[in-house]
């Protein structure tokens, strides 16, 4: 705690002195330097420094400890003749300061108490005031009673045979948030919680209070006493009050947030590689848009969520896996260059398209005003498929591109990012348990994208059917009249194109695909003849595949 409250001071633009085991500066030279002193060491060493600090510390400055105890640290620092006071930070080095509790003690000096006490409001710190003898009671049962029943917990489970990995995996979130809570304790010293246990003057008898409610609450199981149970039971709930329901609220809630970390996690839980049981690979992580297609696609296939789409040609080229699925248009976006670069350079050919209508949800961990959202996170095509409504309602966030909507959502998830947004498909929103602020964001209610299926083999022609063909090309040099050629072979066959486009590419002479979708199977004789003209004009012509025309 001394090195993080370092770290706050100096934040708040004062300058930190420090002594410590292994300093130059010794504690009674920084005593008679420093204007406050904060002594922040385990609670058996707390009054031997204090005692060892109180002559030297200044008349006109503060002196102060950072103890989970008051009692006996306030009536050490008694004998100072400066203005002191007692300081309980309720929380963890691990944690943030805005939100958490501080308890403070006072002793004498209402300037300096003052002067800490808005420092620390400043910071959005929690500051609460009682006496030390006030303190120690309340401590007695908020620290000693709930960490010595973590404790007896813990000591039980470790003596029940059973392995903490085979207890785990059986937890439901209520019972996994009680062993966070104990896991969390014996995570850290265990001389702190000695210490604060054996310290405070009144833990004896609040143990006893627990065991002899224990042993109650035992004889009544050992007589199968319904009855006095729930009159026991009745008994603690009306204690409670009105607190149980706001107890339901908070615990549902970090409930909400363990299911989402659980999904963030089993996202990339996948095999390195994918075994034989997978029949389809797609873009990852799961819930983007290419795996909804896929699902569609079909639903009942174990799917392979790749990292990129150029792995999912990999991967299909090896025979890992029998088909992929990889998205090649969008109609507002465009053409997804990746895609058309691996079918240009890969011999897999296009078995199957089809058409998915994309619609984008912007939505938050929890019910947010839109003014306090700063960022917003999101895959590159979403958030270009959104720039009029993003500029309208947010024109000052910041957008941040990342690898997949999926990545966005664990991003936020992950880092409880209250004060950003994501934008993703309704599916993903509903997956991550996350708060839809808007539905259909897109700048245009038509927007779909076209996804191929891809093979290392086309399918077998289906009678009565009509099929659209892909073919791609380059010229030998990039000069006028070439493609006025190709367009007039397809012409002269009258045959219908549907789709025309270049992609730069410097591999090839001229520096330029061309990549034409028309209507016909390219095993037809009259589109055979026109592709064979058209092999004449170009220096390389690829059919990249004859598939169903409708999707």
């Amino acid at each position: 705690m001394g090195k993080y409250f370092a770290v706050f001071f100096e934040r708040n633009g004062y300058q930190v002195i420090i002594s410590d085991k292994k300093t130059k500066l010794s504690n009674i030279q920084l005593a008679k330097k420093a204007d406050v002193v904060i002594v922040s060491v385990p609670i058996g060493m707390t009054k031997k420094m204090i005692e060892e600090v109180v002559p030297h510390v200044k008349e006109s400055g503060l002196l102060m400890d950072f103890t989970s105890l008051k009692g006996f640290p306030m009536e050490a620092m008694k004998k100072t003749k400066a203005s002191y006071l007692g300081c309980h930070p309720l929380f963890g080095p691990t944690n943030s300061i805005e939100g958490q509790m501080v308890i403070l003690c006072k002793g004498r000096g209402a300037k300096w108490f003052k002067w800490w006490k808005e420092l620390l409001e400043k910071n959005k710190v929690d500051v609460r005031e009682l006496s030390a003898k006030q303190h120690d009671h309340l401590m007695a049962y908020v620290q000693v009673l709930s960490h010595f029943s973590d404790l007896v917990l813990a000591d039980a489970l470790s003596k029940s045979g059973m392995r903490i990995g085979d207890f785990l995996k059986y937890q439901s979130p209520p019972y996994r948030l009680k062993l966070d809570m104990m896991g969390r304790i014996l995570n850290q010293d265990p001389n702190l919680y000695a210490q604060i246990q054996i310290q405070n003057p009144e833990s004896l008898k609040v143990m006893k209070e627990f065991l002899k409610s224990a042993k109650n609450w035992t004889e009544m199981v050992r007589k199968k006493d319904v009855k006095g149970f729930e009159k026991h039971f009745e008994s603690a709930s009306k204690y409670l009050g009105n607190y149980k329901r706001l107890a339901m609220e908070e615990s549902d809630f970090l409930i909400e947030q363990l299911n989402r970390k659980k999904l963030v996690e089993e996202v990339h839980l996948e095999k390195i590689k994918p075994d034989r049981s997978y029949q389809l690979a797609t873009l990852g992580p799961e819930n983007t848009f290419s795996s909804l297609a896929a699902k569609k696609y079909n639903p009942k296939a174990k799917i392979w969520h790749a990292k990129s789409i150029t792995e999912v040609f990999d991967l299909v080229k090896k025979g890992s896996i029998k088909k992929g699925i990889v998205p090649i248009e969008n109609k507002l976006t465009g053409t997804v260059a990746e895609a058309s670069d691996n079918l240009f350079e890969s011999n897999l050919k296009i078995q199957e398209a089809m058409e998915l209508p994309i619609h984008h949800f912007l939505v938050t961990l929890d019910e947010v005003d839109k003014k306090k959202i700063k960022t917003i996170y999101s895959h590159p095509q979403p958030i270009r498929q959104s720039r009029k409504y993003l500029k309208k309602h947010f024109p000052g966030a910041n957008l941040v591109s990342m690898s997949s909507t999926a990545a966005a959502l664990k991003k936020v998830v992950s880092e409880n990012l209250y004060d950003a947004a994501v934008i993703c498909s309704g599916e993903a929103a509903k997956a991550y348990r996350m708060v839809v602020l808007d539905k259909n964001i897109e700048d245009y209610s038509f927007n779909s994208t076209r996804f191929l299926v891809i093979g290392k083999k086309e399918l077998p022609i289906r009678p009565n059917r009509k099929y659209k063909t892909s073919i791609a090309f380059y010229f030998s040099a990039d000069k006028p009249g070439t493609l006025y050629q190709v367009l007039g072979d397809f012409a002269a066959a009258k045959v219908n194109m549907v789709k025309i486009e270049s992609s730069a590419n410097p591999t090839v002479p001229g520096g330029y695909v061309f990549y034409i979708d028309f209507e016909g199977h390219h095993d037809g004789l009259k589109i055979k003849k026109m592709l064979s003209k058209i092999r004449r004009h170009v220096v390389k012509l690829k059919v990249l595949g004859s598939y169903p025309a409708s999707y």
